[in-house]
Parts: C-alpha cells; structure tokens; sequence
C-alpha cells in the first residue's frame, strides 16, 4: 500500500537529499584518494582498478588498503536495503528523517574520531557510510539514478543524448538533463573535496557532516513536504 500524501515528501525534496549525498561523495572520494593511498570509498570501479595495478605493479602489501573499502561498501549496500525495506515502513516522511539523522550522527562521530581512528578503519567506516548512502539517496527529478557510479552514468547520458536528439524523446531529453546534473555535481564535489583535502587536511568530513545536517534540517521544513490532496 502506498504512503499516504501526509507521510510523504515532494519529489524535489528526494532530488534534493540525492544530490547532496552525491556532492559528498564526490568530496569524500577526493580526499580518500589524495590522503588514504589512492582509494575511493563510493566509486568502487576506480577502486578496484587501483586495487588491481598496485596488486600487478607492488604486491598484496601496497594493494590490500583497497580492500577493506570494498567490504565496507558492500556491508553499507546490504545494510541501508534491510533498513530501508522494514523501517518505518509505511509513513516515508519518518523513514527517511530516521535515515538521514543515522547518516549525519555517522558523520559526526567519524570526522570527531578522523585523528584518533586508525586510517584503515576509517578507510572501512568511510566504505560503509558511502554504501548506505548511494543506496538510500538515488532519486533525481523522479529518475532512479546510480549516483556513486559515473560511468554507468556517462553511458546513460550518451543513449539518453541519442534518443533525445535524433529519436526526438522527450523523456529522454529530461533524463539526459537529470544525468548531467548528477555528473555535474559530483565533479564539483570532487574539486572541492581536492581543494579541502590539500588546504585543510580534516576540513572534509567536517563539510559534509554540515551539508548533511542542512539535509537533515530541510526534511522538516513545510517545504519539503507533500501536500495533502482535498
């Protein structure tokens, strides 16, 4: 059954938190990149690929700090589907500040601990963190989207472009758009993400803890709701 109108968020409002956990990740990546030995926590093909040249190039003992991320981001995945699926089911609204408000307490808690946290468990924590994240926030203008994973998002943008310009498809025009505003907006988070990283060694996660809190403040603002049908 579905949620009813006044359990529910404006379309906009889930556009809105997917973006924001995309800029994040966008952030993140960059700084586990250029700080934690070339690992990315939400763009898991990079990661793999690294992981498989230093493996080729170094041996398991430079390659290994790239598999504990790909754990991480597993357990995320699998974890934020069983939380998503049976809790609060029924009222979206609640749901998703309950969400939300686990994600900016785990964000806090790690850019608090970011010095006193061995880098791998970090590393690990950071993998888990981006896995919850892209599973729950991947709605954009109404298009379910990848938004840790660039690129299937540039082959999307390539077949939407093509069925927009030659096919004349309206709705892929519009889903063309939506995905160059995902790509967009990671890219801008990735050069932010690198300016904090070389500027301000723990200024990272302490931006995206803010960014989320915002998220977390919008949810309850009469804005971001749908409003009841008369």
């Amino acid at each position: 059954m579905a949620d009813e109108p006044s359990h529910q968020f404006r379309p906009m409002t889930e556009t809105i938190l997917t973006l924001g956990a995309t800029l994040v990740m966008g952030m993140v990546d960059a700084d586990t990149f250029l700080n934690h030995g070339s690992v990315f926590v939400s763009a898991q093909t990079g990661n793999l690929i690294v992981f498989m040249v230093k493996l080729v190039t170094h041996g398991w003992s430079v390659a290994w700090v790239n598999v504990p991320v790909w754990i991480g981001y597993f357990l995320g995945c699998f974890g934020a589907q069983a939380l998503s699926e049976h809790f609060n089911r029924g009222n979206n609204r609640r749901q998703m500040r309950w969400l939300m408000l686990l994600n900016v307490v785990a964000y806090l808690v790690l850019s608090s601990l970011q010095t006193v946290i061995p880098g791998m468990w970090l590393i690990f924590l950071l993998g888990i963190l981006a896995g919850y994240e892209l599973t729950i926030f991947r709605q954009v203008g109404g298009i379910a989207l990848n938004n840790g994973v660039m690129t299937g998002n540039t082959k999307s943008l390539a077949i939407s472009s093509y069925q927009a310009w030659i096919g004349g498809d309206k709705a892929a025009r519009h889903r063309q758009m939506q995905v160059v505003l995902v790509l967009g907006i990671f890219l801008l988070g990735c050069g932010v993400g690198a300016w904090l990283a070389n500027q301000f060694t723990l200024g990272v996660l302490w931006v995206a803890t803010l960014i989320k809190a915002f998220l977390l403040l919008w949810l309850f603002l009469p804005v971001a709701q749908q409003r009841p049908t008369i």
